[in-house]
């Protein structure tokens, strides 16, 4: 390999897909405000003025855009050209990803019933799985056995795509939250696929992370633009299926407990709301004020502050599930759980804390 294909591969797709989003989320608001695309704002929305809501358009675009000029440039470079041989088998990937792309950006202009977002997220999870990317193999912790089974690995990953897609949607309500969380899951997903030896895959998501940077610089608080559903579903989406897609067997056992990792605050987020909504009696699509970005503002925090937290918790998870893809070391499995647990009492503790504090308010 040539000396500058470190620099090739890996630094110049995530500046190229940076910039190139940069530019594009500038044609975007220049667009919204000129045509009035702006977010209806409601009770539980935490953001003031007219800001539009298509961010997630410029992800996707930027994403893809920059795939198709690297497919170009690693296919006219010999040291490169091997890249190209993985993408022919990531056509459901990219079908999958367009779809809830064009289903979010539906949403985002014509508020789409629950019911026609959900059938597009299923066609979508359908694409993957019948393409024949899904968990084959789950190992269980403590017992230190391996479950195989094709039926309950279609299924698992089934809820897993549906579920992850509508978890990042859900922790879309703050300024610059979303996009800091899937960057930096983004980013180690990448490291953690070409430690596994598959660098076309580390190569996406590093784009992938470049293009949500590239948003994140107008979204930052106060945020100018916000992504919608055309951007948190994509974004749920992308990170919930691609790893599906790496080919090292010595991951696919671990697989499911390494996304749990790398998503767990989305994950915890949705299963709150679950259990909130269930035990109030209304539907899951409802909206409310309870949600993590929620309870941290309300705790008293301010935004900066509440993305610091979330980014450090966020680099610990992460790092710990690119620790165990670098030594494989079962060690790094068990620190997992561990963090799981911790993570699990902080999110109990602030929920605790906001319930605290709305009783002495309302005493």
């Amino acid at each position: 390999m040539s000396k500058v294909t470190p620099f090739l591969t890996y630094l110049l797709p995530f500046v190229t897909a940076f910039l190139l989003n940069l530019f594009i989320i500038f044609l975007l608001l220049k667009l919204a405000h000129r045509f009035k695309w702006y977010d209806k704002a409601d009770i539980r929305k935490v953001h003031v003025g007219k800001i539009p809501r298509i961010g997630g358009l410029g992800i996707a675009i930027s994403f893809f855009l920059s795939i198709f000029v690297f497919s170009l440039i690693f296919l006219l470079l010999p040291d490169t050209r091997q890249l190209l041989s993985r993408l022919g088998l990531l056509w459901s990937f990219f079908l999958g990803a367009l779809l809830i792309n064009l289903v979010g950006i539906l949403d985002d202009f014509a508020n789409l019933r629950p019911i026609y977002k959900l059938t597009g997220q299923i066609a979508a999870a359908l694409i993957i799985i019948f393409s024949g990317h899904y968990f084959s193999s789950f190992y269980i912790p403590f017992f230190d056995v391996t479950i195989k089974s094709v039926f309950l690995g279609q299924v698992v990953t089934f809820i897993w795509i549906i579920g992850i897609t509508n978890a990042v949607n859900l922790i879309d309500g703050m300024d610059g939250f979303s996009s800091t969380i899937t960057s930096l899951i983004a980013l180690f997903m990448g490291f953690s696929a070409i430690t596994a030896g598959d660098t076309t895959l580390g190569v996406i998501f590093i784009i992938l992370s470049g293009s949500i940077i590239g948003f994140l610089s107008y979204n930052f608080p106060p945020a100018k633009i916000f992504m919608g559903d055309s951007g948190s579903l994509f974004l749920g989406f992308v990170l919930a299926s691609l790893p599906l897609y790496i080919l090292n067997d010595i991951f696919a056992d671990y697989r499911l407990i390494l996304g749990i990792t790398f998503l767990l605050i989305p994950i915890y987020d949705t299963l709150g709301a679950i259990i909130r909504r269930k035990i109030r009696g209304v539907p899951f699509h409802s909206p409310d004020m309870d949600h993590l970005h929620h309870k941290l503002m309300a705790i008293g925090l301010s935004k900066p502050v509440i993305l610091v937290l979330t980014a450090f918790t966020i680099l610990i998870l992460s790092g710990t599930a690119l620790l165990f893809a670098v030594y494989r070391d079962i060690l790094f499995i068990y620190l997992q759980l561990i963090e799981w647990l911790v993570v699990l009492f902080l999110f109990i503790l602030i929920s605790i804390r906001k319930s605290r504090k709305n009783k002495r308010e309302q005493s």
